[in-house]
């Protein structure tokens, strides 16, 4: 069974383009448009492997996902990828606090995904 990814990411282009690449990989992908969209495919019972997820978002931004998935002892060994255009320490530093596994800055490459799941599986 291929692992399960959710992506959240107001921006289309983006969960497009990472929905692309995975799918290559062969990963089963969801995406949400919105923090508070990936919550509620979180509580319905969807099992996810991994989420990347964006800070800056309407409804529900990226730390309130990443601060209820982590205090939630059921999801919170779901590794979390911040993927975001924050890029200033003190966010980065905020991201890794809360319980981010992994910190990737937009504009992004390839590369730099591909070594986040590497480090994620």
């Amino acid at each position: 069974m291929s692992k399960r990814i959710l992506i959240v990411d107001d921006e289309e282009v983006i969960r497009k383009f990472l929905k692309i690449h995975l799918d290559k990989l062969g990963y089963e992908v969801t995406e949400a448009e919105d923090g508070e969209k990936a919550i509620e495919k979180i509580g319905r019972g969807d099992k996810f492997d991994l989420i990347i997820c964006d800070v800056m978002m309407p409804n529900k931004n990226g730390w309130e996902v990443l601060k209820e998935v982590k205090s939630n002892p059921e999801l919170n060994g779901i590794p979390i990828i911040l993927l975001t255009a924050k890029n200033d320490d003190v966010d980065i530093f905020k991201g890794y606090e809360l319980g981010a596994n992994y910190y990737i800055t937009k504009p992004f490459t390839k590369d730099q995904l591909l070594y986040g799941l590497k480090l994620m599986f």
